[in-house]
Order: C-alpha cells, then structure tokens, then sequence
C-alpha cells in the first residue's frame, strides 16, 4: 500500500484554507491501494508521499527556515514525491476584496479552484496533468467552458485597443513566485525597457498585499517616478487600488514578472510580456517589450485554456476522488 501524509497544519487550521486538505485526503480514500494520513501537529511521518500548503522559499524574509512547512518541504523534496496547493491562476475573476465567510461558502459551492503542483511549484518544472490528444484536450476544453460560465468570463480579441501600459508586481522579495526579484527593482527595470520603445502612460500595481516590504517598495518606487511623465502607482499604500479587471480591460498592453494578477489579459484580450521563464502562463508570452507597439500576441489561446483546466480543482473534484484517480498513476 502507498502511502502519503496530508500536512494539514502548513495551512491555518479551521480556517476557509482547511477545506483544501480536508478534500485531498477524503479523494485519496476512495483509492483502496493508497493510505492518507490527516497530520495536524508539528510532526513528520514516514509517508512516503506529502501533500503541503503553498511552497514556502529558503529565506522567506516572513517565516522562519525551521518552520514546519519547510521541514516537510525539504523532507520530501530530493525525491520530488510532494503536492502543493496554489491559488487559482485566474482568481481574479472570482470577485475584488472578497471576505472569508464569501470565499468559504464559494468554495464549498465548487465555485474556487486550486492547482495542485506535483514535484516542482513552477508549473514548467513540475508533473503535467493535461496531454494532448484529442479525447483528453476535448475534456479539458468542456471543463474550461463551464470554469468560464461560473467565473463570467467573456474571451474577447486582441483589438490593440488601451489607454496605457499595465505593470503587475509580484510580492518581490515575499513569496516564490518572483524568485526573490524585488518588487519595485522589476518595476523600474520595466519601466526604463518600455520607454526605449513606447510613450504610452505607465501603470505600476503592486501585489495586493502591504506588507512592510511592500510600504518600502512602495516609496522608492514613487521616488523614482517624481520626475516622469505619465507614470503612476496602483498600491493600498496610496489608496489607489481598484479592481484588476477593470484596470486590464483598459489597458494596451500588459507586463509581469510572473503575477497571477496579470493572467486576465489572456481573457481580456491584452498582449503580454512575461519576464519569468517559471510563470504558470508563460505559454502566452508576448515576446520581447521592444516589439510593444508591433505585438505579436498569442491568438491560439485554446491550448492555454485546456491546460488551465486540467491543471485546476475544485473542492468536489478533489472530495470525490477524481483529482486523484486522474494522477495518482502519474506519480
């Protein structure tokens, strides 16, 4: 019998965020050959398989390297046998500024999902769940229409319409998605290669998140512009901070380090320049920014789409055993 630990503990437990593993090991159960063990103490077991909340990066400047997550992180890394929870790529979309008990009682609707990385927390490094043959592409794209009518989104063409350049930060220096990339250093490397190429206005927008790493990005970022022209912040630190879509459906074109907050632009119709190699939608990258005012954008979205579907969850798919009858011969 195989068996793998559901570390429940590396998210906050009786928290919305619970739901999550409590469904990943209620899936693995209607599996007979699999054991899953439900942790919720400090401890490591001898499972030779893991299931942990989130990656959290060697030298997070916010949590300590001896934190349990880490501990189960560098247990069950060597042999790649580990899943990670992570937040839907195209979240935004679920709603702006949603409160726990709205995204509690959506998730137990079946109205969130989550990627569950396997081995690796970039997508491009990790298991791939989604082939392309016709029968397996066909599922995804049914699942991506109905994903696309509970979110409400509506795909629209690249009309090269916008009434300026869109920059999303990651949380920079927090976090694993920008690779300890600071935030505002990003910003202002982007900003300085556009205005090689373009005098569009500049929106910068920082990660939703103020953090005091971000308050400091944050003022050295509106040092840096007091002297351009048609460049301004999006940040809780000035209180400019309106919903993303909006800002994206506006917007000409569109850059990220690696920012989910930057993944409506597919929808939206927005080419996109993307600097991470390990960035979930790096499929859709526009290329290089010296092309912004000639973009070449990525019009065969259909593949993204089936592979965001077939790479995302919802609490159902994960309670009933599908998630898991769909990979658990590919581990």
């Amino acid at each position: 019998m195989k068996t793998i630990a559901i570390y429940a503990n590396t998210c906050a437990l009786g928290s919305y965020k619970e739901l999550w593993p409590k469904a990943f090991h209620q899936g693995v159960q209607h599996h007979k050959e699999w054991q899953s063990t439900y942790v919720t103490d400090g401890q490591l077991t001898d499972a030779e398989y893991a299931w942990c909340f989130a990656y959290q990066v060697k030298g997070d400047i916010k949590q300590s390297d001896n934190s349990h997550r880490r501990q189960v992180i560098e247990k069950y890394t060597p042999a790649r046998k580990i899943f990670y929870l992570d937040s839907d790529v195209l979240i935004s979309y679920d709603g702006f500024e949603l409160d726990k008990d709205t995204i509690r009682k959506m998730t137990l609707e079946n109205k969130r999902w989550t990627r569950l990385p396997y081995g690796n927390i970039y997508a491009n490094q990790g298991a791939k769940y989604f082939d392309r043959s016709i029968e397996r592409y066909q599922g995804a794209m049914n699942r991506w229409e109905e994903i696309k009518r509970i979110k409400n989104i509506d795909v629209k063409p690249y009309n090269g319409k916008g009434d300026y350049i869109l920059i999303t930060c990651n949380r920079g220096s927090e976090g694993y998605s920008a690779e300890k990339k600071n935030a505002t250093e990003y910003a202002i490397e982007t900003i300085e290669e556009i205005r090689q190429y373009s005098k569009r206005p500049i929106i910068v927008r920082f990660h939703r998140v103020l953090s005091d790493t971000q308050e400091q990005d944050f003022k050295v970022l509106s040092k840096y512009i007091e002297d351009k022209q048609d460049i301004s912040i999006q940040s809780k630190a000035n209180d400019n901070y309106p919903d993303i879509i909006p800002v994206i459906q506006n917007a000409y074109a569109v850059c990220t380090w690696s920012s989910s907050s930057a993944a409506p632009a597919i929808c939206e119709g927005k080419p996109l320049y993307i600097k991470s190699n390990n960035c979930h939608f790096n499929l859709m990258n526009g290329g290089h920014i010296g092309n912004i005012e000639d973009p070449k954008p990525k019009t065969d979205r259909d593949i993204w789409f089936a592979a965001y579907a077939a790479s995302h969850f919802d609490l159902k798919d994960l309670s009933s055993g599908y998630f898991w009858g769909k990979v658990k011969n590919l581990i």
